[in-house]
């Protein structure tokens, strides 16, 4: 199910909440919420057909307390490849001809949000009706962008931008933009179409006349390259990160640019909650090494926390930490 326990891992570094000298306080029947490490690493932007690369995931790094109650998690998808039409989790778009997908976000939400897609745009119009994603922003608590994809021109200099951290970043002047903390990347401009703009949790998508790349997913969404009949103004931007105070404290890390001389990495992937492998860019045809976001509860204290994965049943989450990377959306309950 891409979920690893990271007890040995963080254990070592000495992380505690919820203490007294040496002991923690054991729950009691006061407990109403709990505190603890969170992090989160955005999905990578795919790779373009002719060789240029997708921006980083963007890295959310924090502590957060969570009241007892049911929150919502997503895992944001992998950048898609230059053929493949699915839009993907964390308003990842698909495809838009021979460019490749943005990057989906990942982070949490409060309430069960779990009967909407979370899915991007895309030709099967999978995403979800404006009033859900509506509430949806409105209930964000912690969030990293994923990485814009690349168009399809065939150049180490133009790649897709990085997925926030606090604003995604913009691919190369003129093509498409980050998303911010107030609106979504503009989509770039093109002499066969111009690019969408992001919006509230979805990376632009299109447009698909020619080999634009798609915008990563974010708290707002980065804005789709443009359209051109030659090469240049493709590639797409990534999506925001997000923090919502009352929640926490978490530092917010962009990932990189998929263009010279940078490739594409996720945003801090030394630290140690960074679960092995998430939120790489695609590097261009055949989209390798470009991989999926995660969500990384550490170690915590208070009330219990538990999780139920995409198609799986509820499980206790260790107080130690448990890491989760495969791609959608997940019910958090804290009681």
């Amino acid at each position: 199910m891409g979920v690893r326990s990271l007890g040995n891992t963080l254990a070592s570094f000495g992380y505690k909440f919820g203490t007294t000298g040496d002991g923690a306080l054991p729950p009691g029947p006061d407990v109403v919420s709990a505190s603890g490490a969170f992090a989160a690493w955005g999905g990578g932007g795919g790779g373009g057909e002719e060789g240029s690369r997708g921006g980083g995931g963007g890295c959310a790094v924090g502590t957060l307390t969570l009241d007892a109650g049911n929150y919502t998690f997503i895992v944001g998808s992998a950048g898609a490849d230059h053929d493949v039409d699915a839009a993907g989790f964390g308003g990842a778009p698909g495809r838009s001809h021979n460019g490749g997908g943005g990057g989906g976000f990942s982070g949490i939400f409060s309430g069960d949000l779990t009967p909407f897609t979370f899915r991007g745009d895309g030709p099967g119009n999978s995403e979800d009706p404006a009033p859900n994603r509506d509430t949806a922003h409105a209930a964000a608590i912690m969030l990293a962008g994923g990485g814009g994809a690349a168009g399809q021109e065939p150049t180490s200099d133009i790649g897709g931008g990085g997925g926030g951290g606090t604003n995604g970043d913009q691919a190369p002047p003129g093509q498409g933009g980050g998303g911010t903390q107030t609106e979504g990347g503009a989509g770039g401009p093109g002499n066969a179409g111009t690019g969408n703009a992001g919006s509230k949790l979805l990376g632009g998508w299109g447009p698909h006349t020619a080999g634009s790349g798609g915008g990563g997913g974010g708290y707002y969404g980065g804005g789709s390259g443009g359209a051109s009949t030659g090469n240049g103004v493709e590639a797409a931007g990534g999506g925001s990160g997000y923090i919502n105070p009352p929640f926490g404290s978490v530092t917010l890390t962009t990932g990189d640019p998929g263009r010279h001389p940078t490739s594409g990495g996720a945003a801090l992937p030394g630290n140690p909650y960074y679960p092995g492998s998430a939120g790489n860019g695609g590097h261009g045809d055949p989209n390798s090494n470009v991989t999926a976001g995660a969500f990384v509860i550490g170690p915590y204290s208070g009330a219990s926390i538990s999780v139920t994965p995409p198609g799986g049943s509820p499980s206790p989450v260790p107080t130690s930490g448990q890491a989760f990377n495969t791609a959608g959306k997940y019910l958090l309950v804290v009681s």
